[in-house]
């Protein structure tokens, strides 16, 4: 997560590291990070350093502080501060930390190289997007860091910077974002004592499998997921039953043609579009076939897959009113209507097996994840029910209710005069 050059310029901007709960984040990682940050940090680049770190309260914030503190006094010779909404150590003007709690203002007024956010699963966006990373635009070699265990579908900023990393893993290129995280796979049954350990790299040295079982047992299911299996649970109402989806991967290539459905997330920041062809076997197959952070690479990427002449483009009414001309001739536009109406065709086509796909980490996810909700007696996908984004498994539906219609040569009747 740390590699630099011989200048001292890191070759990633931003940290996210996910993981249960007890495994070492804090005197493990954070603790170390902070640590060499004030020290060898400072010494590497020849730069005086600024470290913020926080938490969604003071109380959890502290707790490095109670770490660090003795060891910057005794090793380093910095002095430290604790008070009531005050907590800091420093050395003379070329190092300093405080310790904050999250709040709208958390950072306003300072400016900090080091960055360090724990269990951002409770933290706003807003706090981190706007109040925090803002502290560091004029530093020259920033770095922000964020730790937790999973959350809930209020993660706001949490479920955006994974999908964000989760796309960048499947991408299979280097970024300025270094994502790593422990967690089962989706389709995987939480109670099973096997699956324990992909979440707890402590298991055995912090955690005890006794202790997993213990709270197995006596803890709320849902609290038990998230926090020792660091899984986002879904809500009540999954659309498709637990490991459905797994079962319909194939290595098979993507067919050609096809429709290629595009959404936005509910936030417009990020688009997607998903491609369904139909097979020599008659089944549908799906990919999605990009993930881009803007308007403008939406409609580039959309026009690499629509080279292929074979493929119809499927937007929502709002990208409709804003297709290009050269795009405009192969478009249609679905939505809440066709959604309703395709929902529970391609939940059926899903059990049935009549749909596959081939794996890809984002989709599987987002499919698993879907919570389904009732319209007029028939179901629908619901993105404030569902525990994240769900705008690739919308995309999926669409797509496969409309290349699920049969296509063929519909003539026109002739008509003719007799003399």
């Amino acid at each position: 997560m740390l590699e630099h050059d011989t200048d001292g310029n890191l070759d990633h901007r931003f940290g996210l590291v996910s993981v249960g709960r007890q495994n070492g984040k804090t005197k493990g990682v954070m603790a170390a990070l902070i640590g060499w940050w004030l020290t060898g940090r400072r010494l590497l680049t020849g730069e005086p350093q600024q470290v913020m770190s926080t938490a969604h309260t003071l109380l959890i914030a502290e707790d490095i502080s109670k770490v660090l503190f003795p060891i910057l006094e005794e090793k380093f010779g910095f002095k430290t501060y604790t008070s009531h909404g005050r907590v800091e150590a420093y050395l003379d003007d070329i190092a300093r930390w405080r310790v904050v709690s999250a709040s709208e203002t958390s950072g306003h007024g300072t400016s900090n190289d080091l960055i360090v956010a724990d269990e951002i699963w409770k933290i706003k966006r807003e706090t981190i997007e706007g109040g925090l990373l803002s502290t560091q635009t004029a530093r020259p070699r920033p770095f922000a860091f964020f730790t937790s265990t999973a959350g809930t579908q209020e993660s706001e900023f949490f479920i955006r910077w994974r999908e964000q990393g989760i796309q960048q893993i499947e991408k299979g290129k280097p970024g300025r974002l270094y994502m790593i995280e422990w967690s089962p796979p989706p389709n995987s049954d939480p109670t099973e004592a096997r699956w324990w350990a992909w979440a707890n790299p402590g298991l055995g040295i912090t955690i005890t499998e006794q202790e997993l079982r213990d709270k197995l047992q006596f803890v709320e299911r849902g609290q038990f997921i998230r926090d020792h299996c660091n899984q986002w649970t879904s809500a009540v109402g999954a659309w498709i039953p637990h490991g459905t989806w797994e079962a319909l991967e194939v290595d098979d290539e993507m067919p050609a043609g096809g429709v290629l459905a595009v959404d936005t997330d509910v936030h417009d920041a990020r688009y997607c579009g998903v491609r369904v062809a139909q097979r020599p076997d008659g089944k549908l197959q799906t990919k999605t076939e990009f993930v881009v952070e803007s308007a403008e690479a939406m409609w580039e990427a959309a026009r690499v897959v629509m080279e292929d002449a074979n493929v119809q483009l499927a937007l929502t009414p709002g990208l409709f009113a804003l297709v290009p001309l050269d795009l405009s001739r192969r478009t249609k536009d679905f939505g809440q209507r066709e959604m309703t109406t395709y929902t529970a065709i391609v939940r059926n086509m899903i059990l049935e097996k009549k749909i596959v796909h081939n794996g890809q980490m984002s989709l599987t996810e987002q499919v698993n994840r879907a919570v389904s909700g009732r319209v007029g007696g028939t179901i629908t996908l619901s993105s404030q029910k569902s525990p994240g984004p769900i705008e690739q498994c919308r995309c999926m539906v669409a797509a496969a209710g409309m290349a699920a219609k049969p296509v063929g040569n519909v003539r026109k009747p002739m008509i003719g005069t007799a003399r």
